[in-house]
């Protein structure tokens, strides 16, 4: 027996082949496999209590303004405090009690992280989330009668809710690594062209992984270079709706982006087709057929951008194009006007979220630059005027001025390196 199968499908049994392993198992649209959910005694997990569900799913409604992945940290905070009281109801809960899970919590900054401890950041997190949970449960019904203070008893030792110093806290790439990476990604196949298009819009939008990966062509303004977020149809931050216009400097990620768009309107794909679609879609697109729906998760891109950056020997997330994106407005921006429509172009209403969350200087970077600077001879603009009026003849020879100032120029070129030390003259 025979079957057609079409370029894409071709190419996935040809990659399951290369890597030994069943179609099964590279589905990108899998998301991780589930566990904690079955019908068979004993099934739970160790330590797990119900006794505040009613509360804690009350909670959940006033969190649903948050992204899911803040309602999953958060509800693993309470969740953690709540085994530590083997269950004990919240109602019970005392200052006395706080002190002693907020000391619990210290102590596990000693452990390993191998036999179960904690990191700074996440001591921090865990009683941030806790202190907010208990400032909304003093309010709830059947819960006033909780000490006013609880929430003070959170509080960490200065020495611990400080920020660790960190040498490198974000590694990103410059824009000539990001082209690197795109320009040696595979385009062998459809599905090779489509994730390097994916990773060159990521650096040419500075869109999050979560928005790119919805998008759809009526998103983009081809004419234009225009891109929409449109909160009311993909996934956007603090449902924020704005337009992008495709960054400076990124032309030749833009044409990697064209030449994927151009070649799916020629397969079919229309405006409201998505632009990055799952393998099982990058066929020709029978007439009349419904729309191509986006990828439901951004597996593919997060996979793209790992075999990208080990093209360079490196690993960066999409969201790294972020971080990239922000070094480079700090190279071209000369104005505040400049850096302010930058920041805005990132989705940022503030240019301050801007220069505090993206793009950092790493500390390293900050010390070779001080360094650099000790090693230069550096001139005020008076002292540069006065060099200039030395070299065009405005100082009589032998007074103090002309002595001054051919000093001045000598040190100069000395800094320049357009003399040696035998040049020198004395007066």
């Amino acid at each position: 027996m025979m079957k057609l199968i079409s370029a894409s499908e071709r190419d996935r049994i040809r990659h399951c082949i290369d890597i030994n392993s069943r179609l099964a198992f590279i589905d990108e649209e899998g998301g991780d496999t589930l566990t904690g959910i079955g019908k068979k005694r004993g099934f739970q997990a160790e330590g797990w209590f119900s006794t505040n569900d009613r509360i804690v799913h009350d909670w959940q409604f006033l969190a649903r303004s948050n992204s899911k992945n803040t309602i999953s940290a958060h509800l693993v905070s309470i969740r953690d405090f709540e085994r530590f009281l083997d269950g004990m109801p919240f109602k019970k809960v005392t200052p006395k009690t706080i002190a002693k899970y907020r000391d619990h919590l210290l102590r596990l900054l000693s452990v390993p992280k191998d036999q179960g401890g904690l990191s700074n950041s996440t001591v921090r997190h865990r009683v941030s989330h806790l202190r907010l949970f208990f400032v909304w449960l003093r309010g709830q019904d059947g819960y006033r009668r909780l000490s006013s203070n609880i929430p003070d008893y959170f509080a960490l030792p200065r020495s611990v809710s400080a920020k660790p110093l960190s040498d490198d806290p974000k590694d990103y790439p410059t824009i000539d690594d990001a082209w690197l990476m795109v320009e040696k990604m595979p385009t062998t196949s459809i599905t090779q062209r489509r994730d390097q298009a994916e990773v060159a819009f990521a650096f040419t939008s500075g869109f999050r992984a979560a928005t790119l990966t919805a998008l759809r062509f009526k998103h983009v303004d081809f004419e234009r270079r225009q891109v929409f977020q449109n909160a009311t149809e993909v996934p956007a931050k603090n449902g924020r709706s704005y337009c992008a216009a495709w960054f400076p400097k990124t032309e030749k990620f833009q044409t990697v982006f064209l030449a994927w768009a151009k070649e799916l309107q020629e397969l079919g794909f229309g405006d409201n087709d998505a632009l990055f679609p799952a393998i099982k879609y990058l066929v020709k697109k029978e007439v009349g057929a419904s729309d191509i729906q986006p990828l439901k998760t951004s597996k593919p891109l997060r996979a793209a951008f790992a075999s990208a950056s080990q093209q360079i020997g490196r690993f960066f997330t999409p969201h790294s194009a972020r971080h990239c994106l922000k070094a480079l407005g700090v190279k071209i921006c000369r104005t505040h006007e400049q850096r302010k429509a930058w920041s805005m172009n990132l989705g940022h209403p503030d240019e301050q979220i801007t220069e505090r969350y993206y793009g950092k200087m790493p500390p390293s970077r900050s010390r070779e630059l001080i360094a650099e600077l000790n090693s230069e001879k550096g001139f005020t603009d008076e002292e540069n005027e006065i060099i200039i009026d030395y070299h065009e003849g405005r100082f009589a020879r032998g007074t103090d001025e002309y002595r001054m100032a051919r000093q001045l120029a000598e040190e100069r070129e000395a800094a320049r390196g357009d003399w040696k030390d035998g040049d020198l003259r004395t007066s």
